[in-house]
């Protein structure tokens, strides 16, 4: 890593009290969400560890974690990589999104608590507020794995918990790319809270559906722009 990524990284560390796995955790995480450390950076325990003054076990443990999420790759070394986005991955994430949000949707529509509303709506304003693409990643994720959970299924709303992480990736880099798609994210954000307290099934498919291909708009943008326009939509 430079020496940019390493103050960034560390910087990362010092927003609050966690465990040490939860502080290389959330240090990398954001690092990579905020194109810090980019596609292909090698991520060395012993580097690592030494940065965030901690000891290599939890390091190894957080890079783990990070390579379920589909974050970065681990060699039999467990030397880290960090992923580049591939963008037909996150066309299969859409895919299967669009086959279990309406099932999901009803769901999470009948058992929805007032108290997971409000959380959403305190994540919601949050999200209109947040400038590091790191953290507002994080709270997107957290905002719909609210009513992930909500369908009170197990298999169901872990697998959708998982995508939603799994596509992190992929909301930071269209937001690079074009920083004006999270005012339209935000704006979904309100428009599933006033669906859900409408009680509107079609409503919060309508929203969720336009939600969830935002990223893959951002590639369609910088495809169209290259001379090379395939419909990564459908």
């Amino acid at each position: 890593m430079t020496g940019d990524e390493r103050i960034s990284l560390v910087a990362a560390s010092n927003s609050r009290r966690v465990t040490a796995v939860d502080l290389v955790r959330e240090s990398l995480r954001s690092a990579i969400l905020r194109g810090d450390l980019p596609g292909d950076t090698r991520l060395v325990q012993t580097e690592i560890a030494a940065q965030l003054d901690v000891s290599t076990t939890p390091v190894r443990e957080a890079m783990r974690d990070l390579a379920s999420e589909g974050l970065i790759t681990l060699d039999s070394h467990r030397i880290g990589t960090v992923r580049k986005p591939d963008w037909d991955e996150m066309l299969e994430i859409v895919q299967i999104r669009r086959a279990l949000d309406r099932v999901a949707l009803e769901r999470a529509l009948v058992n929805i608590t007032e108290e997971q509303m409000a959380q959403a709506r305190e994540v919601a304003d949050q999200l209109a507020g947040d400038v590091d693409i790191g953290t507002w990643v994080q709270r997107n994720s957290d905002f719909h794995s609210i009513f992930h959970r909500a369908t009170s299924t197990g298999r169901l709303s872990n697998f959708l918990v998982a995508l939603e992480s799994a596509g992190g990736v992929f909301v930071a880099q269209a937001q690079r790319l074009h920083p004006e798609i999270r005012k339209r994210a935000v704006a979904d954000h309100y428009a599933l809270l006033d669906a859900f307290e409408q009680n509107d099934l079609e409503a919060a498919c309508e929203v969720q559906y336009r939600h969830v291909n935002l990223p893959l708009e951002a590639a369609e943008i910088d495809a169209a722009a290259s001379g090379d326009s395939p419909d990564v939509r459908e």
